[in-house]
């Protein structure tokens, strides 16, 4: 199945992967062996609809929750790509959105969204109710320029790939600043354009150092930055 202008995936409990197939406007899904499972969505505004998905992400129960990045709005799934509900409409008001695109769930269901174009995070709970945001434009602790993907570390703190600003910021789950790191460069913890995050079992947290050409740096756990 031909994919085109991939952004993110999700991997599920049961080792299913989901992908947002940005330029065709929908996901696909397939079994941990790489093995074609199915694929949903189609260009439109329609519930279960897309305009370039972005970030994907799967929730505790397996549901599926998906940028809507065109249409300002997140769309939630269940495992077979049946629509179940949405949020969001465009806007800088509480719940709405300027070109979202990362996406994360902890481990309570709870969904935190890269309000990209809004430079800041929201939190959502798993029915879509708004719970809280933080950020604005800025260099400061707690500010952002273009955040974009974001990752859950298994104590629930979020982080979040601060890209304009060529660093990574960590907060606890209700907003509250813990620390960042980075900086502009070229060198060993240095970033040029960071995107894609993740962060493992243990703590370590991976980037996708775009601009850079490569995954540049793994900041481990045990330093307090994971």
């Amino acid at each position: 199945m031909r994919l085109s202008g991939t952004k993110r995936l999700a991997i599920a409990i049961e080792r299913a992967l989901y992908v947002a197939d940005t330029n065709n406007h929908h996901i696909q899904n397939f079994s941990n062996n790489g093995t074609f499972i199915t694929k949903w969505g189609t260009n439109g505004t329609a519930d279960g609809q897309f305009s370039y998905p972005e970030g994907v992400a799967v929730d505790p129960v397996g549901n599926v929750y998906v940028v809507d990045y065109g249409n300002n709005r997140i769309q939630k799934f269940d495992n077979t790509g049946h629509f179940i509900s949405k949020c969001g409409s465009s806007g800088s008001a509480d719940g709405q959105f300027s070109g979202p695109n990362g996406i994360a769930v902890d481990s309570t269901g709870n969904v935190y969204v890269a309000d990209t174009g809004n430079d800041r995070i929201q939190k959502f709970s798993n029915n879509g109710t708004f719970i809280t945001s933080w950020g604005s434009s800025g260099s400061g602790n707690g500010q952002f320029e273009t955040p974009l993907y974001l990752a859950v570390d298994h104590s629930g703190n979020l982080h979040v790939a601060d890209n304009g600003n060529n660093r990574i910021q960590k907060f606890s789950n209700n907003g509250t600043f813990i620390t960042s790191w980075g900086g502009s460069g070229f060198g060993n913890g240095l970033f040029n354009g960071p995107g894609g995050i993740a962060v493992d079992s243990a703590g370590n947290v991976y980037v996708t150092d775009y601009d850079n050409n490569g995954s540049g740096f793994k900041q481990s756990g045990s330093d307090g930055c994971g």
